[in-house]
């Protein structure tokens, strides 16, 4: 867990009880949104981690837009995960039973009720963090599906902190503290599993799979709109993925340092950098690099009052739990910036959502033209 690491604080909760029921932020977007967790086994490939020398398996969720009525709560992040996050933040006083009473606004395949499919959605792959769970990601990927795309969120087995299956056992993640010569070969087995899952998006039998909104829908998807996202080294692989596969029609890196050939070789489809406060190509020589190669469009953003994990669930997280002013002040300082929960939420998916638009439909939002009135938390730093 990356708080281990970079962020050593006192979780100390206001008014909270070790079972009571937090609900987290609805979506901002015109759709309501399904999510389902598959698992995915790529029989080509040998994990280069596992010490079994068993076969690459991947865990994915999927958020599929949809039309219909109201939207039931549901469980946050799976029992065994909840609880590692919690036993994970416990040394620095966290309750037990935390994250297992975080709930989320969305609905289940179980939950339907009937409604109406638009359908052709363009579709969204996304890496996470290095060590960090896809599942700490899932409010603003919701956010994003609930503006009309199909996203799949990865974890990367032995990367991830906690990879938690269908079955019940967990794979925990072993590559930490990685040195600047080992970040390119982490990424490009990333680059691999995102890879992988882009051709099993083509297999008909997967999607109604991991998609089982698809059964009798198959127009559901449009997979000749598909691009990449990613934080942090998911960033990285974003770029990366995007070099080595020219089907994706446009990338985002959120905040992530660049790694491997694409620094040098750049890429001649339209890619975003999204930065946290002190992240620019004047601070990074990477960045920079990548930049004077990239041949398409291209724009480069940051997030005024930001952390490198603003770009995740961690600031509406830690709004929800009311951890002591204290601790909060630590955290910002650390990990997660000042700018508040639902606004850096808000300001990301509607960023995002943007740009994906345009990668998609050519739609040019006025957020990606100049500065906004309704955004001055958005610097445009390149373009």
């Amino acid at each position: 867990m990356f708080w281990t690491i970079l962020c050593p604080v006192t979780f100390i909760l206001v008014s909270l009880g070790q079972t009571a029921t937090i609900p987290l932020p609805s979506s901002t977007g015109p759709c309501d949104v399904t999510l389902h967790a598959s698992e995915l086994v790529d029989t080509s490939r040998t994990d280069p981690y596992d010490p079994k020398g068993g076969k690459r398996f991947i865990m994915v969720t999927t958020f599929t837009p949809v039309n219909c009525g109201s939207v039931p709560s549901t469980s946050y992040i799976p029992n065994a995960t909840a609880k590692y996050e919690d036993e994970s933040f416990q040394s620095s006083g966290l309750l037990p039973g935390t994250f297992e009473s975080l709930r989320i606004q969305a609905q289940t395949q179980q939950q339907l009720p009937p409604f109406s499919l638009h359908g052709d959605y363009p579709v969204v792959l996304f890496s996470p963090a290095l060590a960090t769970s896809r599942l700490l990601y899932t409010l603003l990927l919701q956010d994003i599906a609930s503006n009309g795309f199909a996203v799949v969120s990865v974890d990367h087995p032995y990367d991830a902190d906690i990879v938690e299956y269908p079955d019940g056992h967990t794979v925990r993640g072993i590559l930490v503290n990685l040195t600047d010569a080992e970040f390119p070969a982490a990424m490009n087995v990333r680059v691999k599993d995102m890879l992988f899952l882009l051709d099993q998006m083509h297999d008909a039998k997967v999607i109604r799979g991991i998609f089982p909104l698809s059964q009798g829908n198959s127009h559901l998807l449009s997979l000749d709109r598909v691009t990449i996202l990613g934080h942090s080294l998911g960033g990285a692989t974003a770029a990366q993925t995007m070099l080595v596969d020219n089907r994706f029609v446009g990338g985002i890196n959120l905040d992530g340092e660049l790694w491997g050939s694409v620094v040098d070789k750049g890429l001649s489809s339209p890619f975003l950098l999204f930065s946290q406060t002190n992240h620019t190509q004047a601070t990074e020589l990477n960045w920079a690099k990548f930049w004077s190669h990239l041949r398409g469009w291209k724009l480069e953003l940051q997030l005024a009052q930001s952390k490198h994990y603003t770009f995740s669930d961690f600031p509406v997280l830690v709004d929800a739990l009311g951890v002591s002013d204290e601790a909060r002040q630590i955290i910002q300082a650390e990990s997660i910036g000042t700018i508040g929960g639902l606004r850096a939420k808000h300001v990301l998916a509607s960023y995002i959502s943007a740009t994906l638009q345009y990668f998609v439909y050519g739609h040019t939002s006025d957020l990606l033209s100049g500065p906004s009135v309704a955004y001055p938390d958005v610097k445009f730093v390149s373009s």
